[in-house]
């Protein structure tokens, strides 16, 4: 994930709160973080071609390892 984009993640503290909200609400971490990597990508473009594809690849992978 690119520096300074999500201050959240960037730094160990925010990471832990992050990961502890994951784990309260039943959401996998690498895989929230995957999501957040995806649409990070995608910024500053017009057009976020291939975004849903992407979110439903990622959250078709959490179905099936439930």
């Amino acid at each position: 994930m690119a520096r300074n984009v999500v201050v959240l993640l960037d730094n160990p503290e925010g990471r832990s709160l992050v990961r502890e909200e994951c784990v309260e609400n039943g959401i996998s971490f690498p895989e929230f973080t995957e999501l957040v990597q995806v649409e990070v990508d995608q910024t500053g473009k017009q057009k976020k071609k291939g975004l849903w594809d992407s979110f439903d690849d990622i959250l078709d992978r959490i179905e099936i390892g439930d």
